[in-house]
């Protein structure tokens, strides 16, 4: 692709010089975070952290003692490390189709539950699942919510991640605390269980933590305007299909860095506030875009939805390798989130084809930015984009 300096970032990493400050004074101070920020703003006492959101959800898993080859259900619509973390706890995904929220279907959940012993919900771009239809359908088996996109999103005024048996959160997506995995214990009964897995973790070196600290910043650094579209786009799309990132099939598994720690309290007293500007920002797409072919987002009664990420879908298949082009080549970076998972998860992880709507959406969706750091002006450029897109004789999407 042609260099582009004002190229608007797919996603939005906000690790800045001084969080990178911040964190390194934690890693050498060894300073130990306190929790108590974190259990008030989510009320919940048991609170463990790891090295990454992957991690977490494999000691969950381990924690549960199910015997070697159990099935643990989860939505097929999502990043294969999650399948990977099923694998690394010496069980097997049990794939689960997606409704219309991008979510996990109660309905396919039904049909499949007698053939589970664990779930994972994923509450998707930030969009929360039906919990309470689903823990309805699923009583006797413990309930893992995957909140890697949701943090501070609502189910009828409880948090994410308060409301299964146990939830994950990755601190390095939404809130950019640089990495770890945060796990919340909802249910008592497993808390000494997974503190028994959780508490000899040991943190890693000083060297692999400065290490980790200047490859968080450098990549912060390079998906920011002008250095995103003039070099890190450019340079990625060069190797894709060269180089598998998403291949996590061994886990080092680790406590989570005092610097990712200290930074992630430390962002986590004002995230509120930026949720809010991100929800703002996307309520005008949702506006401007109400009268066009494209899905749009629509938030599920009794939910409030954070949009970490802002999916939409094209209505003729085939067109949306067209529509992201032609955005890319008008200054707008989108993603084709999952859209291979079907795929990946049918040659390596044996899918057997039983989740149609989650490869109708694969085929069909995309992503544009949303971040709250976008002025209104970039918001109506997007959108002024796409509707030009849908009133094109040359390209009906």
């Amino acid at each position: 692709m042609r260099p582009n300096i004002s190229l608007i970032p797919r996603f939005n990493i906000d690790y800045g010089f001084f969080d990178f400050l911040s964190g390194l004074s934690a890693a050498v101070l060894q300073k130990e975070s306190s929790f108590d920020v974190l259990r008030s703003e989510f009320r919940t006492p048991n609170i463990f952290f790891a090295n990454y959101s992957r991690t977490s959800i494999c000691l969950i898993l381990k924690s549960l003692g199910l015997p070697a080859g159990s099935r643990v259900g989860v939505p097929l619509y999502s990043c294969t490390v999650v399948f990977d973390a099923i694998i690394n706890a010496g069980l097997v995904p049990k794939f689960i189709d997606i409704n219309e929220n991008y979510t996990l279907d109660p309905e396919d959940l039904k049909l499949k539950v007698g053939d589970i012993d664990a779930l994972i919900v994923i509450h998707t771009f930030g969009r929360l699942a039906d919990m309470d239809e689903i823990k309805r359908i699923a009583p006797d088996i413990p309930i893992i919510e995957d909140c890697a996109h949701s943090i501070f999103s609502l189910y009828k005024g409880k948090q994410a991640g308060t409301i299964g048996d146990f939830s994950s959160f990755s601190l390095p997506k939404y809130l950019s605390a640089g990495g770890g995995g945060m796990v919340f214990v909802n249910n008592i009964s497993y808390v000494e269980n997974l503190s028994e897995c959780m508490d000899p973790l040991e943190h890693s070196s000083f060297t692999e933590e400065l290490k980790h600290l200047l490859i968080m910043y450098a990549r912060s650094f390079f998906y920011h305007r002008p250095w995103f579209g003039l070099l890190a786009l450019p340079i990625g799309l060069s190797v894709e299909g060269k180089v598998d990132l998403m291949d996590k099939t061994s886990f080092d598994i680790k406590s989570i860095n005092r610097s990712d720690l200290h930074v992630a309290v430390k962002k986590i007293r004002t995230f509120q506030n930026i949720v809010k500007i991100q929800r703002t920002n996307s309520l005008l797409l949702i506006k401007e875009l109400a009268d066009t072919s494209y899905a749009l987002p629509t938030e599920q009664e009794n939910t409030c939805c954070n949009y970490y990420l802002f999916p939409l879908q094209v209505a003729k298949e085939g067109t949306r390798d067209q529509v992201c082009d032609y955005l890319r080549e008008n200054g707008v970076d989108t993603s084709k989130l999952f859209s291979q998972t079907p795929e990946i998860a049918r040659v390596k992880y044996g899918y057997e084809g039983d989740c149609p709507h989650t490869e109708k959406v694969a085929a069909r969706i995309f992503t544009v930015p949303n971040h709250y750091t976008l002025k209104e002006k970039e918001l109506l450029k997007i959108a002024g984009l796409l509707k030009g897109l849908c009133s094109s004789e040359s390209m009906l999407v």
